[in-house]
């Protein structure tokens, strides 16, 4: 009898709490990623031919910390408010003040920025999962229906993530997985949440935006032995790389701290725009600099660099990325990371595998997400989930834990 009861119980909050909340979180999301699209198009479209899209950051990171200072929350770090949310949920994401956090993402990611968009989701989404506990827990005070959905906020927060995060990645699992990990463990109370939710959102996302990949391989992948003895030191590489960024963004962060904030966005938009003229004038096609950095990818996939090109690459991208952060600017750390390593894969590529390009641009993507982020197994399930090519999976597995323990050992 007893066990009936809770069965019924955890299907009244799928039905009730998971299902919706999912799908509305990956809705929104999938709003903001479609205005995404259709802006970066209209940017790259009207503003490459008159050089205007260079001077973007110079609108972008001041808008974003004007945001923050107006608002009153000030510099922020979307790491910070995920370790808080741990201890206190209603502490790390207010909704008022989160939904000025998403604007200031929004403007900087919109604008020039490089930074990517799972860092609104997942501000968004914890925000909107915390306003549900909220009214469940109230509700449960005065109607008997309510106290059997009442739900451990923690959990809330995560389903409301990871439904944001579907959308984003257009991968559920690792959208569920990257909601529910923390420092590397698997939270097993919220796997199950978080899961529905992030397959309701993705559901939602995929009738607006259809079920194309993130990431567009143009040829099938075998594995070979060779391949995954060229992730070993692909993932020292990587590893190393990793750690170089973590220094880089803390120094700029570091010696821009004594300047007001939004003085501190002006700073870093004008780093930035003198960062994107070299790139503009040579390769206006190729949004090196903007935004999380999946076009940057797929360009990669598309049109293998040269060993120099591709190392140019991978400079711009992460000192952008560090800069922007550093300067104040807020948004996501995971498709800067993957764009990251797939520069760095792709120099691999240039000088060891010119005749098979492309596997080694998304093992490089991998290892180095997975050694910025601190984890191991959701960055592989990333790649088999956004590229559908299995062969990759073993040789992810290898770099990815090569760039994990030389990045931990090294930071």
């Amino acid at each position: 009898m007893r066990r009936n009861l809770r069965v019924l119980a955890h299907g009244r909050r799928i039905i009730f709490l998971m299902l919706p909340l999912g799908a509305f979180t990956g809705w929104m999301m999938g709003l903001a990623v479609a205005a995404y699209i259709a802006l970066f198009a209209r940017f790259q479209e009207h503003l490459t031919s008159n050089h205007l899209i260079v001077f973007l950051p110079l609108i972008g990171l001041p808008l974003a910390t004007s945001i923050l200072t107006l608002g009153g929350v000030g510099e922020v770090s979307l790491g910070e408010d995920i370790e808080l949310s741990h201890k206190d949920p209603y502490k790390a994401f207010p909704f008022l003040k989160s939904c000025v956090k998403v604007l200031a993402c929004f403007a900087t990611i919109f604008l020039g920025g490089s930074a990517g968009l799972e860092g609104p989701g997942k501000w968004f989404g914890a925000a909107v999962g915390l306003q549900c506990h909220r009214l469940v827990r109230y509700l449960s005070h005065r109607l008997k229906f309510f106290r059997r959905l009442l739900m451990d906020a923690h959990t809330m927060v995560a389903c409301g993530a990871a439904g944001a995060l579907a959308s984003v990645f257009r991968a559920p699992l690792s959208a569920a997985l990257f909601a529910a990990e923390h420092d590397g463990t698997l939270r097993t109370p919220n796997l199950i949440p978080t899961l529905v939710a992030s397959a309701s959102g993705y559901l939602v996302f995929a009738a607006m935006m259809g079920h194309a990949p993130l990431l567009a391989l143009t040829h099938p992948y075998t594995l070979n032995w060779h391949e995954i003895w060229m992730a070993l030191p692909l993932g020292l590489a990587c590893g190393l790389a990793s750690s170089f960024f973590s220094a880089t963004q803390a120094t700029f962060r570091r010696r821009l701290a004594p300047l007001p904030l939004p003085l501190r966005g002006f700073v870093g938009g004008a780093g930035l725009v003198l960062l994107m003229i070299p790139g503009h004038l040579l390769l206006p096609e190729v949004p090196v600099l903007r935004g999380g950095g999946v076009e940057l990818v797929n360009h990669l996939l598309a049109v293998p660099p040269s060993l120099r090109i591709a190392l140019i690459f991978l400079g711009v991208k992460l000192i952008a990325t560090a800069l922007t952060l550093g300067s104040g600017g807020i948004g996501g750390t995971w498709l800067p990371a993957v764009a990251m390593g797939a520069c760095l894969g792709s120099a691999f590529d240039a000088y060891f595998l010119p005749s098979y390009p492309g596997l080694l641009t998304m093992l490089g993507a991998t290892a180095f997400a997975g050694a910025f982020n601190e984890t191991m197994l959701v960055p592989v399930v990333f790649l088999a989930e956004t590229t559908a090519q299995a062969a990759l999976v073993v040789p992810a597995l290898v770099a990815t834990t090569v760039a994990y323990l030389v990045a931990r050992e090294w930071d």
